[in-house]
């Protein structure tokens, strides 16, 4: 390429261009990744906050249900001293199980503060003594008169010790609104972070979208050409390929002719024979690569279904009987085609096999050709309803020549031959799997 060509410019503009983009990426992930570290640490924040504030909210209310319940035990404590009715001694008896059961709640959520817990014990000091001069007058208005529980109370023991009660209970509840308004403040504060950090990570986000439409843009050029060379490339290896398979096949058909004008000046019945199977082996070869060069630019494409139910039926009509019936149960499958020629010319040994020695001249036979999956292989079987194999026949010791080269070419394609024994006639297999 010369100094200075447009092309070779273009491609080391678009080299640095994917170096800049490279550090830009980085650069990009890295700050994500800490944006995104930031995000988890103010989540984790802000529910520690947010729990604290609720926790301040809840002291506060148990604060307000402690006063609430020692009134309501004053106010049934005079209700019973004016009327003795028993219903509000009961009264009495619910508010001070409320007031033990909030002041021990309050105790429990103020453990981490000293100050608090301190006047928590001087609360609890104070109820106690208020909720004692409640019970005195209740047991004076047992016993007598309003008037003795009347004097209990003018002594104004009871009213000191509710004071301070009220006194102790907004010193507590001024610390709580004092955290309150902090961790408020705090609240705040994460939030406004947690937006600083969400828009944050959608900019880097945004970052990395215009990243990704640059790339797409600078590499689309490439890829076209890239796609363009292939599909180039593709064809040319189509159209080879085609070609040689053409050349193949036309060579087979050359060397067929050959063989059958040889077979037709030999006299010798054996070595004539011979000739007929090895023109039979040609012309099944010479299909697969018929069928390989017609399968329309789809490369190495062997359906072994379409090539079994056409060289089924060539072979049985060039028998040129009428009375010998051809069944088949075929599925179409492609196989790799490096599979095809063994299989080619197993099923050709075993159709010209089942013409030869299953049909007899002196009545109608039937020849069934099946092949189609079974489990995770294939499996291809020829049968007739002839003669049957010959009495004495053993697999192991009796295989001809034909037998064996169908044992060798199973072999080949990484499965079995096998041989049946049907009530009537013959039937051969062979089985194998599937191609890596």
């Amino acid at each position: 390429m010369a100094r200075g060509d447009p092309a070779e410019l273009s491609g080391s503009h678009r080299q640095l261009a994917r170096e800049r983009a490279f550090r830009l990426l980085a650069l990009t992930v890295t700050a994500l990744f800490l944006a995104f570290a930031a995000l988890g640490g103010a989540f984790v924040w802000y529910d520690r906050a947010a729990a604290a504030l609720s926790h301040t909210h809840e002291v506060r209310s148990g604060i307000d249900n402690l006063r609430q319940a020692l009134t309501d035990a004053e106010s049934a404590q005079r209700a019973f001293i004016l009327t003795g009715d028993s219903q509000f001694a009961e009264r009495v008896e619910s508010s001070r199980t409320a007031a033990h059961r909030q002041i021990d709640t309050l105790d429990r959520l103020t453990d981490d503060n000293p100050l608090q817990q301190r006047r928590i014990e001087q609360l609890r000091g104070l109820m106690a003594t208020r909720l004692a001069i409640i019970d005195q007058t209740m047991a004076a208005r047992r016993e007598g008169t309003a008037g003795a529980a009347i004097q209990i109370i003018a002594r104004g023991e009871g009213m000191a010790a509710m004071d301070g009660v009220r006194r102790i209970a907004a010193e507590l509840e001024g610390e709580e609104a004092r955290l309150e308004a902090v961790r408020s403040k705090q609240v705040a504060a994460v939030r406004a972070m947690l937006i600083t950090a969400l828009l944050i990570f959608a900019g880097l986000l945004t970052m990395l979208f215009v990243k990704a439409l640059r790339d797409i843009s600078l590499d689309r050029e490439v890829e076209a050409d890239t796609a363009e060379r292939l599909r180039v490339l593709l064809a040319d290896r189509t159209l080879l390929l085609d070609e040689v398979n053409h050349r193949v096949k036309n060579s087979l058909q050359q060397i067929a002719s050959v063989v059958r004008l040889q077979s037709r000046t030999v006299e010798h019945a054996d070595s004539r024979e011979a000739l007929e199977k090895t023109l039979d082996r040609i012309i099944a070869v010479g299909r697969v690569h018929e069928q390989l060069y017609k399968a329309g630019g789809r490369i190495g494409y062997f359906d072994a279904g379409h090539y079994a139910e056409a060289l089924a039926r060539d072979l049985v009509e060039s028998l040129g009987r009428e009375d010998v019936a051809l069944e088949t149960e075929i599925q179409s499958a492609v196989l790799d085609v490096r599979q095809a020629v063994p299989l080619a010319l197993i099923l050709n040994e075993l159709i010209t096999n089942a013409l030869k020695y299953g049909c007899p001249p002196d009545r109608p036979s039937r020849i069934r050709v099946a092949f189609g999956t079974e489990g995770e292989g294939y499996r291809l079987t020829v049968s007739d309803d002839g003669d049957g194999l010959p009495a004495g026949f053993t697999p192991d010791t009796k295989k001809s020549l034909g037998m064996r080269a169908i044992e060798a070419l199973a072999r080949q394609l990484g499965g079995r031959f096998e041989i049946g024994q049907p009530t009537r006639g013959a039937a051969f297999a062979v089985l194998f799997p599937r191609s890596q």
